[in-house]
């Protein structure tokens, strides 16, 4: 059933989203070609159009990017819902997730999230990441992911994984998601691949951790959403004006 615009900002207005005063306030809008917001990594693609980018020296409110803060605002309402992403309620957070994202615009089939074999075969978390998103990826994409997460290893990244890992680890426990956003016809792609995983080892980095001796269980999602800008632009003061300063604590730009 179609909802009018009024019904999609009463749903907005109705929802709790989790604050997490932890972090950082001078963390500081996404500006250039990635971000990390909240638990995702995103490489925006230079064919997405200025209105989908923050912009360095204003506001965040006015330009900031519209799949970053419609994804993040699914994020938080989710981890309201299901604090700490536990890895029983893993399906019920991603329906969650699937749920504020189609009411706010997005075109998203289900997360149907499975166990990849033998995870401690692939040696860490960022290796298994990329073997698994060049099943989903083109080869350009594929190089623009692999940038952007090879990029978060390097110390003038610190801020952006500590925003990461901050909303993507829980002690043994890590949910994250990664992908290549576009524009195609107008409308924006965002390639999304989800994760979550369970360590015998505490986990100290959520990409970066080394399987080794660990006992891991790992999951994986992936699929192309679509955002219907007719439905978003009117929709995108509401999100925004729920996330208030999440929009700036929880996004940081990644330096490639």
């Amino acid at each position: 059933m179609s909802l009018s615009i009024d019904e999609r900002i009463s749903f907005i207005e109705s929802l709790d989203i989790y604050n997490d005063p932890a972090i950082a306030a001078e963390a500081t809008a996404a500006s250039g070609s990635a971000a990390v917001n909240g638990s995702a990594a995103v490489y925006y693609a230079a064919n997405v159009s200025a209105q989908m980018k923050a912009r360095p020296g204003r506001s965040f409110s006015a330009f900031a990017n519209d799949v970053i803060n419609s994804t993040l605002f699914a994020q938080l309402t989710a981890d309201a819902k299901y604090p700490g992403r536990p890895m029983n309620k893993m399906q019920e957070w991603y329906n969650c997730y699937k749920q504020v994202l189609e009411r706010i615009g997005w075109v998203v089939m289900r997360f149907l999230m499975s166990e990849v074999d033998n995870a401690n075969s692939y040696g860490s978390v960022d290796k298994l990441v990329l073997k698994l998103a060049a099943a989903q990826l083109t080869e350009g994409e594929l190089a623009l992911l692999t940038k952007t997460i090879t990029a978060l290893k390097h110390p003038k990244n610190s801020d952006a994984v500590r925003i990461f890992d901050s909303k993507a680890g829980y002690t043994n426990d890590a949910s994250f998601q990664v992908g290549v956003a576009s524009n195609s016809g107008g409308h924006t792609l965002f390639h999304i691949s989800t994760h979550q995983y369970h360590s015998s080892d505490r986990i100290t980095s959520v990409l970066f951790s080394t399987f080794g001796p660990s006992k891991v269980s790992f999951f994986t999602s992936n699929q192309t959403m679509l955002l219907n800008g007719d439905v978003y632009t009117q929709v995108r003061q509401a999100v925004l004006k729920r996330l208030g300063e999440n929009a700036i604590k929880l996004v940081k730009s990644i330096d490639i």
